[in-house]
């Protein structure tokens, strides 16, 4: 029997690490993706209309490389017997692991914070979704609280009018709040972006609530720490994210997100035939910063991860993990998007123009090609390739 790499996770890093390795190991080793869901959830849309369209199924882009698919609940994993454990009790023998569980969102520890909706995954947003489509059938003048100013809050806010639209209700007559305990919006983006996002907010009526604390939360209540309560038709929390609970299993130092603290080559120390990627990896870009828990960073953590965990497995040299190009560009809604370029965040795009290249990340650079033959993803999965796309 060949020897086996598993790839935990059926995220971006998962997908794209189980290619790397499949393109690199060939018929010297089987690779199986092991992930509780069949779908490659599109996450970074989950702010969008219609997030019941937003998922691709993996089991055929698998099957046409060559790589296996288990659907699971991982539970444990037992590094001296190289074992992977399965809600059932099931237990997958490896030769090398991939871990890329990604992350969660971090609900705030206040009372009621678990009655609060979330677009952390596309059930959620789904469920987010429906309330909306109740809140434009039966409420003339609604309210929608959004707690965390960071880039998900920010998308999503700029989103809901024309999202009530969709749904044949009224949205000019929302109340749409935005909430943080920081003094700006969008702190963790500096400052360069934020002039273009407070004049979008502003030109939408999104009502600013900054520099304060939540106390509790409730179906139709924020209660904040200095006694103010605003009543709310929705609460969406959009706090940030930690890495997934699965993490824990894993032997090694770990970041202030929860994170396994890789080598240059994704690998943990402490149990070097792990490689963990993606959200669920503290890992440097090449220059001194961390990747951030992002859709840009974890598609090439990803190729990086498995190609490594391949060539570990062959007796070949391991390649270190580098993604200097940083650039972000968000969704400013009906003012178009923002783009911004270095860990400086120097604004490069504004307006329609940075809008279109939006459109093309979230509909054509994050998926797999529709109808690919196994060959072409598995091109697709290099990593000369990756080194290739930070240059252009």
């Amino acid at each position: 029997m060949s020897p086996a790499i598993l790839v935990l996770g059926g995220g971006f890093a998962g997908f794209w690490a189980a290619l790397a390795a499949k393109r690199v190991a060939g018929r010297a080793a089987e690779v199986t993706l092991v992930s509780r869901t069949q779908v490659l959830e599109m996450r970074p849309r989950l702010y969008e209309a219609k997030p019941e369209t937003l998922g691709i199924d993996l089991p055929p882009r698998l099957a046409a490389a060559g790589i296996g698919f288990v659907e699971g609940e991982a539970v444990g994993l037992d590094p001296a017997a190289r074992t992977l454990g399965l809600a059932g009790g099931a237990r997958l023998p490896y030769a090398r692991l991939v871990v890329a569980t990604g992350s969660v969102l971090r609900r705030p520890p206040v009372p009621g914070a678990e009655t609060a909706f979330s677009i952390d995954s596309q059930a959620d947003a789904i469920h987010f979704d429906r309330r909306l489509a109740e809140i434009a059938r039966v409420v003339a003048e609604p309210c929608i609280v959004i707690i965390g100013a960071g880039f998900t809050g920010i998308e999503l806010a700029l989103e809901l009018r024309d999202r009530i639209v969709a749904h044949a209700g009224d949205g000019e007559r929302l109340r749409i709040v935005l909430a943080d305990r920081a003094a700006s919006v969008g702190a963790e983006l500096g400052p360069g972006p934020r002039s273009a996002i407070e004049a979008a907010l502003g030109e939408a009526r999104v009502e600013l609530r900054l520099g304060g604390t939540v106390a509790a939360l409730a179906p139709d209540r924020v209660t904040f720490s200095d006694g103010a309560i605003l009543d709310a038709d929705a609460v969406v929390l959009t706090t940030g994210m930690v890495a997934a609970d699965f993490v824990r299993h894993v032997p090694g130092a770990r970041d202030g997100l929860g994170r396994i603290v890789v080598d240059r080559a994704l690998r943990t120390p402490a149990a070097p035939e792990i490689f963990v990627t993606g959200d669920a990896a503290a890992a440097d870009t090449g220059d001194g910063h961390l990747a951030l828990q992002s859709c840009q960073h974890a598609l090439q953590l990803g190729r990086f991860a498995g190609e490594n965990a391949a060539r570990d497995l062959l007796g070949l040299a391991l390649i270190d993990y580098t993604q200097p190009r940083y650039v972000t560009c968000l969704d400013l809604g009906r003012a178009g998007a923002v783009m911004t370029s270095g860990w400086d965040r120097a604004v490069e795009k504004t307006g329609e123009e940075a809008k279109a290249i939006k459109r093309r990340i979230n509909t054509q650079v994050i998926y797999p090609p529709a109808g690919a033959p196994g060959e072409t993803l598995l091109a697709l999965s290099s990593t000369d390739m990756a080194r290739q796309e930070r240059r252009t």
